[in-house]
């Protein structure tokens, strides 16, 4: 069981994003707008869920219709800058027992762990490194 600063960092964080009220919206380098929900400390995968509501990802004018790459590179950028706020700046997530980060966008707020056919989620799951995070190419998860 993980305890010790970034816990507490987490716990206070899911505190002040209000459950599962949204917070002050993000914007992403692609120019999409993101609402970040508090993030799942997944203690059994070792992962933190970063999971974001990004209202219009379904109409075929989004920004992210032109390319999944867009896509990624939002995803990569939120890995990489909102899961290290959670610990201190001098704290690596895998010395805590973190491994990585599972970063979801979703057109619609969706419970973690309920199933909903009517939104569209997108997954990526990447590994923190000492520069960062990495999509996790070739790791399978259940």
């Amino acid at each position: 069981m993980r305890q010790g600063p970034c816990r507490a960092a987490g716990i206070a964080l899911a505190l002040a994003l209000g459950g599962g009220a949204q917070a002050d919206t993000l914007r992403l380098p692609s120019g999409v707008a993101a609402q970040p929900l508090p993030p799942v400390w997944d203690e059994d995968m070792s992962v933190i869920r970063l999971r974001y509501v990004v209202e219009r990802l379904s109409e075929p004018s989004s920004l992210y219709a032109a390319g999944s790459e867009r896509v990624f590179d939002d995803m990569q950028w939120l890995c990489e800058t909102q899961a290290r706020r959670l610990f201190d700046a001098d704290t690596d997530p895998r010395d805590e027992g973190w491994t990585g980060a599972v970063v979801t966008l979703m057109d619609r707020e969706v419970e973690f762990g309920i199933t909903d056919m009517d939104a569209i989620q997108l997954f990526e799951w990447f590994t923190f490194t000492m520069d960062g995070c990495e999509i996790a190419l070739g790791d399978i998860h259940d």
